[in-house]
């Protein structure tokens, strides 16, 4: 998986949004790759996390940058696409979540 972070205001992400939706939907063997997490940053705007399954994929995400998986946040606001499997559950947890 190759995971890329942008930081967008309001509904700014929602053309990535699509994009990936798209690209997930025509691939559907690969699903579990297709994955789109915000955290919203002090500033208020919020980090937008994707990941697709390989690095031709990321043409369509301009001024995303890449991360490692070791850069992701560990507790996320929000789950805007993807699959919620065992991989997801590993890397992140949902911030209301916290006991």
């Amino acid at each position: 998986m190759i995971w890329a972070k942008r930081r967008f205001q309001g509904a700014e992400y929602a053309p990535y949004m699509d994009r990936l939706d798209k690209l997930l939907m025509a691939d559907v063997a690969r699903t579990p790759h297709y994955v789109m997490v915000s955290v919203e940053a002090e500033c208020g705007d919020h980090d937008y996390y994707i990941s697709v399954p390989d690095e031709a994929l990321m043409r369509f995400f301009d001024g995303f940058t890449r991360v490692s998986e070791s850069e992701l946040p560990k507790e996320i606001d929000a789950f805007h696409l993807g699959v919620e499997g065992e991989k997801f559950r590993r890397l992140f947890r949902f911030k209301h979540d916290k006991a």
